[in-house]
């Protein structure tokens, strides 16, 4: 069930009225809550249901061991066994067949004669993203960021939490958690806090518009046609097309983050924001701090801390900045084309580090602007590795940048307008878009309400029919 689809918006109505008009208990809402949660989770595929119940159930043991055990050891051992039971699932869907491909391979060569037998496995939605935020709570709980849950039904509802279960945001329990009671009694408590309706509106409105108008017409249009065989088409085009998925995975995934994080609002739920106009940044470090947030916190806190951070000299630093950023390109997936796309964030985080060139932004324009150009063609570069199904495709691109004798075929001024519409919102600044929220803020309710309307019937007058699913989905 995809959030741009008719299908969702009538399971979303649904939710919301019986959250808000027909529950009235704290109880009863979480309750209804995590049903509906498991009801989303299962129109993918109902048998994975028990799957995410049994790794939230063991994740929950783990926590509560951890919470019980006085002694530092104790505490040591279950918080490995946590992590080795959660690495183990997620390794046996993601990176069984990568593995059992390689070792075959290693043993025809060595002739050992054996091999590992390939299955027919199906990935399991969001099993990275409910892994992570499994982790998070048994971390957040080792590092006395949070005391174990007593209801078991909150880390349930933590964990399969409908917004963020497909593609995140990867909300740290130590920031859910906390909020669930103040979220389950809104309207029913005295003084309680009114819905964010608002910002939920907007960032909805706003996801929309990026998924079906940008990431779809930008994709099916131009990036996906040339970027699936290079070196039929030219240097310009190539050039674009690298330019465009840019557009596109910003477009896709802060799209997909908006509406998940609005839908939450709309329930009570405070997410924490996910991008901040990543393309605008001076430096890979600055770049890091401003896409996917949530994600690359989470391996700031949880991995990098834990490699000893910045604690153990500078040479210690580099190396667990590297080595961070190689395992969360290996996060997404059994591939060499992630492990050499984080290796390449690893050692531009690294050298920058080393330099001190990720501190600040240039008070020269012109040098501030070479610094957020050399990012931005840096990002362009990294996302055609993460984009290529191998690496001999990624040579497929270099070697398409010497064709400049042949002539576009498949851009068009349509493209163009919409890329250089796709790129230029990264430059709306901040206090642009609050003048701007303010001014909604003050309309009659009437107006905004016709308003939501017509943005509504327009997107779908514009947008194509059916919705490609988003790109953070296979992760």
């Amino acid at each position: 069930m995809l959030f741009p689809t008719f299908e969702f918006a009538g399971f979303f109505l649904l939710v919301f009225i019986g959250f808000w008009y027909v529950f009235r208990r704290g109880r009863d809402r979480r309750l209804f809550l995590t049903v509906a949660s498991y009801a989303f989770y299962a129109f993918w595929d109902w048998r994975f249901c028990f799957l995410l119940l049994g790794a939230t159930a063991a994740n929950y043991g783990f926590a509560a061991l951890i919470g019980r055990s006085k002694e530092h050891l104790r505490r040591k051992l279950a918080l490995i066994l946590a992590v080795a039971a959660n690495l183990l699932l997620l390794g046996f869907f993601k990176y069984w067949n990568f593995l059992a491909l390689s070792l075959t391979g290693l043993s025809a060569s060595a002739s050992w004669g054996w091999s590992l037998p390939v299955l027919n496995l199906v990935m399991p939605v969001g099993i990275s993203f409910y892994t992570f935020k499994n982790l998070s709570y048994v971390f957040d709980v080792y590092l006395c960021k949070l005391p174990p849950v007593q209801r078991f039904l909150d880390v349930v509802l933590y964990v399969s939490f409908f917004p963020q279960i497909a593609s995140g945001p990867i909300v740290h329990a130590a920031d859910f958690l906390p909020g669930v009671e103040t979220a389950v009694t809104a309207g029913i408590e005295p003084g309680s806090k009114p819905i964010a309706l608002d910002r939920a509106t907007l960032l909805i409105l706003s996801g929309l518009f990026k998924k079906l108008v940008f990431a779809n017409f930008l994709s099916t249009l131009f990036v996906d046609s040339v970027l699936s065989d290079p070196l039929a088409h030219g240097t310009l085009e190539n050039l674009i097309a690298a330019f465009g998925y840019s557009a596109v995975m910003y477009a896709d995934f802060s799209g997909y983050s908006e509406m998940a994080i609005g839908a939450a609002l709309l329930l009570g739920f405070e997410t924490p924001a996910n991008f901040n106009r990543p393309y605008v940044s001076f430096s890979v470090t600055d770049f890091w701090k401003r896409w996917h947030i949530t994600f690359s916190s989470w391996l700031r806190e949880y991995l990098y801390f834990s490699m000893g951070g910045s604690r153990f000299g500078k040479a210690r630093t580099l190396a667990a900045l590297f080595f961070t950023m190689v395992l969360g390109g290996l996060w997404h997936g059994a591939a060499l084309t992630f492990v050499v796309w984080g290796m390449m964030q690893g050692l531009a985080l690294a050298l920058e580090r080393g330099f001190d060139y990720g501190v600040s932004k240039s008070p020269v324009w012109w040098k501030g602007a070479l610094q957020v150009f050399a990012t931005f063609m840096f990002t362009t570069i990294s996302w055609i590795v993460f984009r290529a199904p191998s690496l001999e495709a990624v040579g497929e691109w270099f070697r398409s940048l010497a064709n400049v004798t042949t002539l576009p075929t498949v851009l068009s001024p349509t493209v163009a307008v919409l890329l250089a519409l796709a790129l230029a919102i990264q430059w709306y600044p901040d206090t642009a878009r609050k003048k701007g929220f303010t001014l909604w803020v003050a309309l009659p309710i009437p107006v905004k309400g016709l308003l939501t309307a017509g943005a509504l019937v327009l997107l779908g007058i514009v947008s194509m029919s059916g919705v490609a699913p988003f790109i953070y989905f296979q992760f």
